[in-house]
């Protein structure tokens, strides 16, 4: 690692949250998450009682080993109370950074990675090795995306309220209360997921290996363009394979991931439109952050969730 110089986050949630307060750190409850569903958590738990604040850059810096903070940024993350980080490969320069920038201070770093099982996901280059117990070990890794599933981000809800009551004792009847409204609501997405998904008749074409959740948990079969979790690279042969693929099960749409771009699935949608003119590609969100136009529109995790299962219906018909 790099030495690291110290120049130096129901449907509608019934109660009133809330959002990311911007600025800088006083005395109040300080909070501070890596990711955006994380984020979610904490603010529809702990409401009004604490201010969330992502770490600095971790919004364009999500798989970075390393990032770069300024003597007052790191002096605000130690002087917080907590800061929750996902680990597995997302939010590395957190784990980096433990014996270094967050060796002094109070903030009590919650490695989500500890109570949460991440999936394991193959990263072989045979898309039809999707079994981990056909992947060679190497290539073998966690999926730290954990909150695609509505089961396990229903996991990170508890730690996240367990967390939150030992932290701030006197909060524990509203943070209980708050946790039992998101309970609901995720349990409902979930059960929302399981019902449409289980009468799919076809797989899904996605541009990369981030939606894995969906097929570990609700059976849904993805044919992932790219080994990568977030880019692609143009494979002649593979393009062919996937084209004829999507022909043979009848598979209209590409699923690029929302921001991204895919030149391999620009490839494949250009060359399936050849064999079938109602071909188009359709973009799911990966949720790790919202952009300014989504939350200046209200999106929430559980919206945005929704509109990927909305896609996943018409992909699967």
């Amino acid at each position: 690692m790099k030495k690291i110089y110290i120049v130096i986050i129901s449907i509608l949630m019934i109660t009133t949250l809330t959002a990311c307060k911007p600025g800088s750190v006083t005395d109040e409850n300080v909070i501070y998450v890596t990711n955006y569903p994380v984020q979610y958590l904490v603010q529809n738990i702990a409401g009004d009682t604490v201010t969330v604040l992502r770490v600095p850059g971790s919004s364009n810096g999500g798989h970075s080993d390393e990032l770069y903070w300024t003597g007052k940024e790191i002096i605000e993350m130690l002087k917080s109370d907590l800061l929750f980080y996902v680990d597995g490969g997302f939010d590395t320069y957190i784990p980096n950074a433990v014996n270094s920038v967050f060796s002094d201070g109070d903030v009590k770093l919650i490695n989500l990675s500890e109570y949460i099982t991440y999936n394991q996901v193959c990263y072989s280059h045979n898309h039809e090795d999707d079994e981990t117990s056909m992947c060679e070990e190497n290539l073998l890794s966690e999926d730290p995306h954990f909150w695609l599933d509505p089961q396990k981000m229903l996991d990170a809800a508890e730690v996240v309220k367990d967390q939150l009551i030992v932290m701030y004792p006197d909060n524990s009847e509203l943070y209980n209360n708050n946790y039992v409204v998101l309970e609901a609501a995720l349990e409902k997405l979930y059960d929302d997921f399981d019902e449409s998904l289980s009468v799919a008749t076809k797989p899904i074409i996605t541009t990369n290996m981030l939606f894995n959740y969906w097929h570990s948990t609700f059976g849904i079969e993805i044919l992932s363009l790219s080994t990568d979790a977030h880019n692609s690279e143009v494979v002649p042969g593979d393009v062919i394979e996937y084209v004829t693929d999507a022909v043979s099960h009848e598979i209209h749409y590409v699923l690029y991931e929302f921001n991204s771009n895919s030149p391999t699935g620009d490839l494949v949608l250009k060359q399936l439109l050849l064999q079938d003119p109602t071909a188009q590609k359709a973009y799911i969100y990966s949720l790790a952050n919202l952009t300014q136009e989504q939350k200046d529109n209200g999106a929430t995790y559980l919206t945005l969730m929704y509109e990927n299962l909305e896609v996943l219906e018409n992909a699967i018909k």
